[in-house]
């Protein structure tokens, strides 16, 4: 696998140019990518913190240095909480805002904490959900409930809302869009009921968080006016190495000089052509992601066909089963660049990845490699 840095640093560019011109701030959500050097990139080029998925993330992202992490989870895990809170203690100029979803989950967190007598507070946000979605709380009054819950807990913050829309839709079409924007006027409507009632904004604008990869102009549109004066935070985290597949389907920034391109590719190798239109290649599930699309054959016009004429249609742990009628025009050990699906189910397959530059030549140039932590 190869990452084209200097499409990363343009991609960096076009999100952090876009966000910050609708006032918003951008926290890049660093479970797609598991890699310090990307996170620092990030960080340097203008994103405010890093959010991570799990408790042992969190702490590795405050290990690498990032300032501000946010952990888009109920965080209840007692050793996750403990080690946590240590860390911060011992790095008070660091930050950590975490999801509570309900008044279990706060208590959860809270418990931990003063058992440990917690020195440094947390910001929490209380994450609202809807019916068919992942977590959240499911109504106004348990919203309500879980920011009371926040704001009595001794060692806790209450900052604002949050959630992610990305159940609700599938595509751009009118459908997915609509689902999506009803979800968000549903976080909004959060967000102005605890803000009516004093619970958020008294000290500090409040934070209120959403948008993944897919409709982070839906999350401007519907929350950027949401309250008077707000920090609006989105997550979106495949922006840095794109894709070519779900994003580039998905992605508000795919057309124009506002189009995010595609950075990672793999280049696999035809070990066999057993027979007429088939060929397999040396790289399979432990290599490619395969979740939501299965690769596609990049730079078809420098192996002699074009898009139409290759299709990979299956995966082996080891192999990609790759047909069509450009497979005539392949020979045993050549080299068959790959583009791949959605970020976030590939890094976790590669400990280090080598960067490149002129990743669509024949034969681009190797600059350095990243690491991952999975």
């Amino acid at each position: 696998m190869t990452l084209d840095l200097q499409a990363v640093r343009r991609n960096e560019r076009t999100m952090l140019d876009w966000v910050g011109a609708h006032g918003a701030e951008l926290f890049p959500h660093g479970k797609t990518t598991m890699s310090p050097a990307l996170w620092r990139q990030a960080l340097e080029a203008g994103a405010h913190g890093i959010t991570f998925a799990t408790g042992w993330q969190a702490r590795a992202g405050l290990e690498h240095g990032v300032p501000s992490v946010m952990l888009a989870n109920n965080l209840v895990d007692p050793v996750a909480i403990r080690s946590l809170t240590a860390f911060l203690d011992r790095h008070p100029e660091r930050r950590m805002t975490v999801w509570a979803d309900s008044v279990p989950a706060v208590r959860a967190l809270e418990s931990e904490r003063r058992a440990i007598d917690a020195e440094t507070p947390v910001d929490v946000l209380v994450d609202v959900g809807a019916g068919g979605g992942r977590t959240g709380a499911r109504s106004l009054a348990e919203v309500r409930a879980t920011a009371e819950a926040i704001t009595a807990a001794a060692t806790l913050r209450l900052a604002g809302v949050t959630g992610w829309e990305g159940p609700f839709g599938a595509d751009r079409s009118a459908r997915s869009l609509t689902a999506v924007r009803d979800y968000l006027d549903r976080v909004g409507e959060a967000a102005r009921l605890l803000h009516r009632e004093g619970l958020i904004g008294r000290s500090a604008p409040p934070i209120v968080s959403a948008g993944g990869s897919a409709y982070p102009d839906l999350v401007l549109e519907r929350l950027g006016g949401a309250l008077p004066e707000l920090r609006l935070v989105l997550r979106s985290g495949a922006f840095q190495v794109h894709d070519d597949g779900l994003y580039t389907r998905v992605s508000p920034l795919r057309e124009g000089s506002s189009a995010l391109e595609p950075s990672m590719r793999v280049w696999a190798r035809v070990l066999s052509i057993p027979e007429a239109g088939l060929a397999l290649l040396d790289a399979g599930k432990r290599d490619l992601a395969f979740d939501v699309d299965l690769p596609i054959v990049l730079d078809a016009a420098d192996l002699g066909g074009d898009a139409a004429t290759f299709e990979v249609v299956s995966l082996n742990d080891q192999h990609a089963f790759l047909t069509g009628s450009g497979v005539a025009r392949l020979n045993v050990g050549q080299v068959v660049p790959l583009g791949l699906s959605h970020p976030c189910t590939v890094f976790d397959k590669w400990p280090v990845i080598a960067t490149v530059e002129g990743a669509a030549s024949p034969d681009p140039v190797v600059t350095g490699a990243i690491a991952t932590l999975f």
